[in-house]
């Protein structure tokens, strides 16, 4: 499996240099989906665009791969100097998070990354991604910068099909109202409607020991995140996040546009297996701080 992750790794990085063959190839190509179906083993009518309807997102989404293009993991990347002109456009953050509460800061200040001015190498941060735990979201979401995921709508709910570890989270779409008391759950509860052509998410119920980022930005149990939906041509997904959490941000979190394009590819299998991780850390992460094992 890991193998296989990082061949997927290397064409993944080729494809940022060569984006216009790789998203103009036929749904289902074995270069994106290691193992899966060859191009012509598939009806020839599944590489058809369908008709574009504003309200019909399903299909496989993944982040630009123009060249150039930055790589988001966050709702702001604060740590870049908008003020730095060398630094393209897409790299600098035009607004930055709200200040911490002091419980927030202590929080924070205990996260150990591997991304960002206060990384450490992996062998000695505290990432749940090194140990198989759920991410949670949003930061989910932002893996699609290198992993495409899917969204499936239905009659009474919207699924959106993370590729990375296989996660599934549900947007219910049937008139309930979010929980009043929830179990707090590593995807939350979420709720979502038809604003016109903006579908409108809304998030709470999240367990506290994920992080927002790769920066170890924190929340808590408390947090509701709005999320705004547009598909406004047949290939294209934008998403707008505001978080709104008293007991860690002094004020209402707004993120910045996130664009996503639509990937003529299909979703494979990319569990995260105890086992499978653990010699990972062991050859990789830890090997990297010289504290593998003999």
């Amino acid at each position: 499996m890991r193998n296989r992750l990082m061949d997927l790794f290397v064409m993944l990085a080729m494809a940022v240099a060569f984006s216009a063959v790789a998203f103009g190839q036929t749904y289902g190509t074995k270069g994106y989906s290691p193992g899966a179906w060859k191009p012509e083993e598939l009806p020839k009518d599944l590489a058809k665009p369908k008709p574009y309807n504003a309200h019909d997102m399903n299909g496989v989404w993944s982040s630009p791969t123009r060249q150039g293009y930055f790589e988001r993991h966050a709702l702001n990347d604060k740590w870049l100097d908008i003020k730095d002109k060398s630094i393209p456009d897409q790299m600098r953050s035009q607004t930055y998070p709200p200040p911490m509460t002091p419980w927030a800061k202590e929080k924070f200040e205990a996260t150990k990354p591997s991304y960002g001015p206060r990384s450490v190498a992996p062998g000695l941060g505290n990432d749940a991604v090194s140990t198989c735990d759920p991410m949670g979201y949003p930061r989910d979401l932002y893996e699609a910068n290198l992993r495409p995921f899917e969204i499936v709508q239905a009659s009474d709910r919207i699924l959106v099909h993370m590729q990375y570890h296989d996660i599934w989270r549900t947007i219910w779409t049937d008139g309930r109202e979010l929980p009043k008391n929830p179990d707090a759950a590593w995807m939350g509860y979420s709720v979502g409607k038809w604003d016109g052509d903006t579908f409108v998410i809304t998030s709470t119920g999240y367990d506290d020991r994920t992080w927002l980022d790769h920066f170890g930005n924190p929340h808590s149990d408390q947090m509701v995140l709005v999320e705004k939906w547009h598909h406004p041509d047949a290939d294209t997904l934008t998403v707008d996040m505001t978080i709104t959490d008293p007991k860690v941000y002094t004020a209402t979190w707004v993120g910045e546009t996130v664009t996503f394009v639509r990937a003529k590819a299909a979703i494979f299998e990319e569990l995260c297996v105890p086992s499978e991780e653990e010699h990972f850390n062991d050859k990789i992460r830890d090997a990297a701080v010289g504290t593998a094992k003999p």
